[in-house]
């Protein structure tokens, strides 16, 4: 198993580094890199802003873990998830949540409860996107959101959410099911799957709605710090974020969005800043993004190692 992890940590450092490489060689985006001390001091702000905006996200796994019933320390959920991440760039969209039940496992949680609760995160994170997407669409004006092209129809915003509050009492039941029946090819005893609570929920929700305002908050540091743009704020560019990434989330085999994210951003931001400022900033955020994943597992080892001492969940 070490030797597994030690391999997933190579290929995760690899696939990282290839990403920042592919980034910071195209010429187009080096030219945008043309940083003074206060741009650079700038860009390392919204680094930082971004990794604890991926620390915030971490941190709802680790309320969902508990909400049914594991008792792994929210710092061990934290390393796990900030680990996990780097993989998000294989193309798919879903080798990190693989990386995620390995090294879950290993800290001994319930497969069925990874699987649970990874599926609750998913379909949560999904929903509040829509949500603040759907805001974001309905309060700002017209001409910000008019040169999108893949713009969801805010009926299909308003289904998700709906589906969200549904999708979980109807799930419960399936993976109570699919635990019974691994119980019993195991010739265990069935273990209870246990539904988060309406406070959970609403804890989660919070997190989730912290979290695009912080990654709205990148943006804005890159616009107003980097490039000394003027106009929009924190509230329109997290609602601009949350409409971007929804969209790249939804496009099958971009790894982490890559591509589809830049073309939103950079269509919606255009009415704002003008269109050479908002490439600018579509690319730096890019830029960002994949340094800021390189450190966010970069801290997610050091967790792992001042977390080795920590009590662990008992395996099942």
């Amino acid at each position: 198993m070490k030797t597994l992890t030690r391999l997933g940590n190579g290929v995760a450092i690899l696939a990282v580094a290839f990403f920042l490489y592919i980034t910071l060689s195209q010429p187009s985006l080096v030219d945008q890199l043309a940083l003074g001390l206060t741009r650079g001091s700038a860009l390392l702000m919204a680094i930082a802003v971004y990794v604890a905006a991926m620390s915030v996200g971490a941190l709802n796994w680790a309320v969902l873990l508990r909400a049914v019933g594991e008792s792994l320390p929210a710092a061990n959920a934290v390393s796990i998830v900030l680990l996990s991440q780097a993989a998000k760039y294989i193309p798919g969209n879903i080798a990190h949540h693989g990386g995620r039940i390995v090294l879950g496992r290993r800290q001994g949680l319930s497969l069925t409860n990874l699987l649970f609760t990874l599926f609750l995160e998913t379909l949560w994170v999904v929903a509040i996107g829509s949500l603040v997407a759907l805001v974001a669409i309905l309060a700002a004006s017209e001409q910000v959101f008019s040169g999108v092209r893949q713009l969801p129809q805010w009926w299909i915003l308003g289904g998700i959410l709906v589906a969200a509050l549904i999708t979980p009492l109807l799930s419960h039941r399936l993976f109570e099911r699919l635990a019974r029946w691994w119980a019993m090819r195991r010739g265990e005893a069935p273990r209870r799957i246990h539904l988060p609570s309406a406070r959970a929920f609403s804890v989660i929700s919070l997190l989730y709605v912290i979290n695009y305002l912080i990654l709205g908050l990148v943006v804005y540091l890159i616009a107003t710090r980097v490039f000394h743009a003027q106009g929009g704020g924190v509230p329109l560019l997290t609602g601009i974020f949350a409409v971007a990434w929804i969209i790249g989330f939804i496009t099958p085999g971009a790894p982490a969005g890559l591509g589809v994210r830049e073309l939103v951003l950079v269509a919606a931001l255009t009415p704002v800043y003008g269109r050479e400022t908002a490439i600018g900033i579509a690319a730096m955020l890019r830029i960002v993004t994949v340094i800021g994943d390189g450190c966010a597992f970069l801290l997610g080892l050091g967790l792992s190692r001042w977390t080795r001492n920590l009590p662990q969940a008992p395996h099942v």
